[in-house]
Parts: C-alpha cells; sequence; structure tokens
C-alpha cells in the first residue's frame, strides 16, 4: 500500500479502466455478432437469388425450347396451307404486270356466278364481236355445266374462280373452310377443261 492512500485510487482507476476495456470488447462482441449476421444474410440471398436465376434460366430455356418446336409447328402449317394455294405462273405475273402497267385504254369486260343459262348467248356475241372476257365462275355451276367452261377457255375467254356455292353461312366459319370453297372450284374447272 502506497503512503497517504494513494493506492486505493489507482485501483479505483484500474476498475475504471477495466470496466472501459470490457465494455469495449462487449461493444466489438456484439459488432462482430451482428457484422456475422449480416455476412450470413447477404451469403443466404445471394445464394437464394442464384437459386432463382439458375430457376429462371431453365424456365427460359425451356420456353426457348417450346416455343421452337412451335415456331416449327406453325411453320409447318403455313407450308402445307401454301401448298394449297394456287401459285401465279411466270406468264400470269407478266399478264398482271401488262395490266397494270399499258399505255392503252382498255376495258375488262367480266361475267361472275356463270356458267348460266344465258352463258351460250354471251359466248355467242363475244365470238362474233371478237371479244375476250373474263369469266368468274362458281364450282357449282362449272359442276352442272361442264361444256360450257370447255368452251370459254376454247374461245380464248379467261376462266377465274368465284368459289364453289356462295354459301357465306358455311363459307367464313373458318379459314379452311373458304380455301376448300376455292380450291373445290379450282377442281371442277380442271376437270371441265379435261373434257374432250
Amino acid at each position: 500500500m502506497l503512503r497517504d492512500g494513494k493506492d486505493s485510487n489507482i485501483y479505483k482507476m484500474n476498475t475504471k479502466y477495466n470496466k472501459r476495456i470490457v465494455n469495449k470488447k462487449k461493444i466489438l462482441v456484439i459488432l462482430f455478432i451482428i457484422a456475422l449476421f449480416l455476412i450470413i444474410f447477404v451469403i443466404s440471398n445471394i445464394s437464394k437469388t442464384i437459386k432463382s436465376y439458375n430457376v429462371y434460366k431453365s424456365y427460359k430455356e425451356e420456353y426457348a425450347s417450346l416455343k421452337e418446336v412451335e415456331d416449327k409447328k406453325q411453320e409447318e402449317i403455313e407450308k402445307k396451307r401454301q401448298e394449297k394455294l394456287p401459285k401465279l405462273t411466270d406468264e400470269g405475273k407478266n399478264n398482271l404486270e401488262n395490266i397494270y402497267n399499258s399505255s392503252e385504254k382498255r376495258a375488262f369486260l367480266t361475267f361472275d356466278d356463270g356458267p348460266s343459262s344465258v352463258t351460250p348467248r354471251i359466248l355467242d356475241i363475244l365470238k362474233q364481236e371478237n371479244i375476250k372476257a373474263t369469266f368468274f365462275v362458281l364450282g357449282s355451276n362449272v359442276k352442272k355445266s361442264p361444256e360450257l367452261v370447255k368452251r370459254m377457255y376454247d374461245e380464248g375467254h379467261f376462266i377465274a374462280n368465284h368459289g364453289y356455292s356462295h354459301v357465306y353461312s358455311s363459307i367464313y366459319t373458318s379459314p379452311q373452310t373458304v380455301l376448300d370453297e376455292y380450291n373445290s372450284c379450282n377442281s371442277e374447272v380442271q376437270k371441265a377443261l379435261r373434257r374432250i
């Protein structure tokens, strides 16, 4: 012990100093624990994000694969649809070009929904006047009078497709029924033109 009772002050100072050190250690331990929790939280979130991204990537790849299959199916459907459509020949393209780019004035004479009972008389007049016309024929009428369609063709007239029936309630139920309507008419015209 020191004289004058000074040793007790030193002890008290050491106790205060020790308490400060202990308090600082407690704060450091608390800060370390908080930092550890933060690191664990961040690592956990990064891990979840990576897992979520991997799931997203697998869904994206699966979607791309399904889309590719669907696109191929749609291409195949479109290809089959295009195969059914009548093709415009080079001669037909040239004729269309000449129609719209001609310098001479002309009128185009057309007849719809034939052949009918008046078609023979029309053909006689056209032949007499040396005039060519376009006949937009109905497949159902072609089936009834194929010889008139053959005559139109033989006399140099243009035969155009006006559908098979004009039964609009069934024709326009789907794109396929419209296509079938025109393909049926084409078929009847082809049969009529093969007749001798």
